[in-house]
């Protein structure tokens, strides 16, 4: 007699393929509206899953806060907007976005005496993040980035108050997926978060 499973079977990926970390929960209801030009009602719910490659402790408090913002009613899709300040060196041509001078902000304070000694891995972890050609962000551990806590994509500010630092893997990926998550989301729809462990 064949022996009966009692288990249900095991859930594999197939092999090369990656995990999303982000999608639309009722991506269905945007798609058919964006097809038929019809304006959906009701907010988008965005769920997020922490992948094997991420920093976990920086995945679950990025999570944790769009969670909060969301239930607060904060979260929004919009065109993200990034401020561009002068240098206040008038001898040097161009503008500065606001996550560079937060880095180098950190790097002037955490550089000097005591500071640089008990912080060494921080901050050459926030200079390898301003060589992108020397120090490309391959994986996760590689470097940390300035992250904005409320996404810009998401209706945040670029102001220093809304940024804090992270892994540069798990946001630039974590970002990068929530972009496409809500592709087909038209600016001005309201999002809910919601985190499966």
């Amino acid at each position: 007699m064949p022996k009966r499973r009692t288990a249900p079977p095991r859930q594999t990926t197939a092999k090369g393929a990656k995990i999303v970390s982000a999608y639309l929960e009722n991506a269905d209801v945007f798609r058919t509206a964006k097809a038929a030009g019809t304006t959906p009602r009701g907010p988008a719910v965005l769920v997020l899953r922490n992948r094997p490659d991420f920093v976990k402790k920086d995945f679950d408090r990025k999570a944790k806060d769009l969670v909060r913002l969301g239930q607060e009613g904060k979260l929004v899709k919009t065109k993200p907007v990034r401020r561009q300040l002068p240098h206040k060196d008038p001898n040097k041509p161009g503008t500065r976005k606001t996550t560079t001078i937060f880095r180098d902000r950190l790097l002037r304070q955490l550089g000097r005496g005591q500071n640089y000694r008990s912080n060494k891995g921080l901050v050459d972890a926030l200079f390898r993040g301003k060589d992108q050609k020397r120090h490309p962000v391959t994986g996760p551990g590689v470097t940390r980035d300035p992250d904005h806590i409320h996404e810009l994509q998401l209706g945040g500010t670029d102001t220093y108050d809304n940024l804090r630092l992270m892994d540069a893997w798990t946001n630039r990926e974590i970002g990068r997926e929530i972009g496409l998550a809500l592709d087909d989301v038209p600016y001005g729809t309201p999002v809910i978060v919601k985190v499966i462990p």
